[in-house]
């Protein structure tokens, strides 16, 4: 095989290393960033858990009403609510530590909104069904 050949051969998977380099970087920053600021504007906008935490335990629950095993329904329900309660806290506490924050007063909005989302889900008996 000619050094021509294997030139081309290794430029060729050099592209599609830095390609597939690229789509994983974006994916991960999707993930890590977006994924956060999509949850803090649902939470925001409308005043609840965003529905893209929910729907497996909704799925979930609406299952076990099916299959009439409604006896575990509230360890459904408490798991939910246990998720729901951590990625609230973990949400406060990167809306506090970001700088992908418009300015302070929209970063204390979003944190008043986390922080009563927080205070009704520890003090009442939420379903994790979107109201």
């Amino acid at each position: 095989m000619s050094i021509f050949v294997q030139l081309i051969l290794f430029l060729i998977a050099l592209a599609i290393i830095c390609l597939a380099s690229m789509w994983y970087t974006r994916m991960l920053v999707d993930k890590m960033v977006f994924a956060k600021h999509r949850d803090l504007e649902a939470i925001t906008s409308t005043g609840d858990i965003p529905q893209a935490w929910s729907e497996h335990y909704v799925r979930r629950m609406i299952r076990l009403r099916e299959t009439g095993k409604e006896d575990q329904l509230g360890r459904v329900h408490r798991a939910a609510r246990k998720s729901y309660l951590r990625r609230l806290a973990r949400l406060s506490e990167y809306v506090r530590r970001t700088r992908f924050v418009e300015n302070e007063e929209t970063r204390k909005h979003a944190l008043r909104s986390l922080n009563r989302l927080d205070r009704e889900w520890r003090t009442s008996a939420n379903e994790p069904f979107p109201r």
